[in-house]
């Protein structure tokens, strides 16, 4: 149930239909001479909110919030581990149409697992990943990416195990850790992008009993001011915003549900 309501909500309270919504109101307002002073009051503070979300400036902060809490290490510096856990989110699998994964911003969780083994740091890693469609239709994440990896002989068999079950977060910590429990792991990396990875950490730290060790990836915020382009509105930039409140609402749900 939680899952279904996650998505519902997650549908309802996204920026752009909550933008849509609110101008549909007062266009209503406005049109039916209702309180015209206060309308246009509500209608200016809506839109210098959406316009201040609208930039890189303001979409940096809050990424940069949550994605500066764990920092970025070479592998060479990271503590041993008995096994990798890389979070989903990797590929479209709506898009799959051909033999090569769909990939998505969140591809670099991939890479980063892959670098990790190629380093020696670990022996495999599980990709933590089934179907997160409210209708469950398409191919499993997890499955596509392994079959991939061993076609492509970036990897060999043993050294990536699909876990295609989990459709959030906190299924994916229950389920790796069941595989990870039968692998013999007690400490693991736990791979995924640096925005996800403070509710990550507090949800397999609360669900399972693995010793976890950040490894954040796919970053979004700006690491340096990029210029003037930054105080103007852009797409990418609300996408990004979009992205950071997203989070800080699934920090919020997923304490209220008792997952941290």
């Amino acid at each position: 149930m939680f899952f279904y309501l996650s998505k519902f909500f997650t549908l309802f309270l996204s920026l752009y239909p909550a933008a849509y919504f609110l101008l549909l109101v007062l266009g209503w307002r406005a049109s039916k001479g209702t309180n015209q002073k206060k309308t246009r009051r509500f209608f200016l503070i809506g839109f210098l909110i959406f316009g201040a979300l609208s930039t890189d400036v303001c979409a940096d902060l809050i990424l940069g919030s949550l994605e500066n809490q764990y920092a970025q290490r070479a592998p060479s510096d990271l503590p041993a581990a008995d096994g990798i856990i890389v979070l989903g989110g990797m590929m479209d699998p709506a898009a799959q149409r051909g033999s090569v994964p769909e990939f998505t911003d969140g591809s670099n969780r991939l890479f980063k697992g892959l670098e990790l083994i190629r380093a020696g740091r670990a022996p495999a890693m599980i990709l933590s990943g089934g179907n997160a469609f409210l209708m469950q239709g398409g191919p499993s994440e997890a499955t596509v990416l392994r079959e991939w990896l061993i076609q492509q002989r970036i990897t060999k068999p043993e050294e990536v195990i699909a876990e295609n079950q989990s459709r959030n977060t906190a299924e994916n910590a229950l389920h790796s850790a069941d595989i990870s429990r039968k692998m013999g792991w007690k400490k693991i990396y736990l791979v995924t992008s640096a925005f996800h990875m403070p509710r990550s950490v507090a949800i397999f730290e609360k669900l399972t009993d693995l010793e976890v060790v950040a490894v954040p990836t796919d970053y979004r915020s700006a690491a340096f001011f990029t210029g003037p382009e930054a105080l103007f509105p852009s797409a990418h930039a609300i996408q990004k915003s979009w992205i950071g409140i997203k989070e800080y609402l699934g920090i919020v749900a997923y304490w209220l549900r008792g997952y941290i």
